[in-house]
């Protein structure tokens, strides 16, 4: 059998997949469970929706790869919609990343600016993801409690004292990226 590498045996369980564990072992007991899980859908794709990806399907024009840049027509919109939503101005061409989804680009984040040892703020609690990439790119977590009487936001007048613990950087999302929070 093939030895896992140590990064691998240092990660925790996987949260959603215990949640899910969880979920099952309560149902097989009869229990009525509301799903407030990771948001995959319950419900069908709208039939519109379907018939718009069949369309797009058909079209000749995406039967192949994008360049790896991401198509700019989407990277321009979406400079448009963060102007408009929060008045912050983009440049398309060297601020805006296409992703595959939001959990590929926060994991590999890390890997790009977080060397071993480094020491990063992590907000409590927060998507698992921010601690496991940041572990996986051999850096350590210090982790910041998002509390009721600041709004569940961190407390920035204690970020001088996390800087003076070592902290090398901070997660920080956009809109309600916070659980708990509403953005302003």
């Amino acid at each position: 059998m093939i030895e896992q590498a140590d990064r691998l045996k240092r990660l925790p369980p996987y949260l959603f997949q215990e949640i899910d564990r969880l979920k099952a072992e309560l149902m097989a007991k009869g229990a009525d469970v509301i799903n407030l899980g990771v948001g995959d859908p319950d419900l069908p794709t709208p039939k519109h929706i379907i018939e718009e990806l069949n369309r797009a399907a058909r079209d000749p024009a995406n039967h192949q790869y994008p360049s790896y840049s991401g198509m700019n027509d989407f990277k321009r919109c979406v400079a448009r919609w963060y102007e408009r939503r929060f008045g912050v101005k983009l440049d398309p061409e060297t601020e805006v990343l296409t992703l595959i989804g939001s959990k590929e680009g926060i994991a590999h984040f890390p890997l790009a600016f977080v060397n071993p040892g480094d020491l990063v703020l992590v907000p409590s609690p927060a998507y698992p993801v921010y601690h496991i990439a940041t572990m996986f790119a051999g850096g350590e977590s210090y982790f910041m409690p998002l509390r009721r009487e600041n709004g569940f936001l961190p407390d920035t007048g204690r970020l001088l004292a996390y800087r003076s613990a070592g902290g090398f950087g901070i997660r920080l999302d956009a809109g309600n990226g916070f659980p708990g929070a509403r953005p302003k």
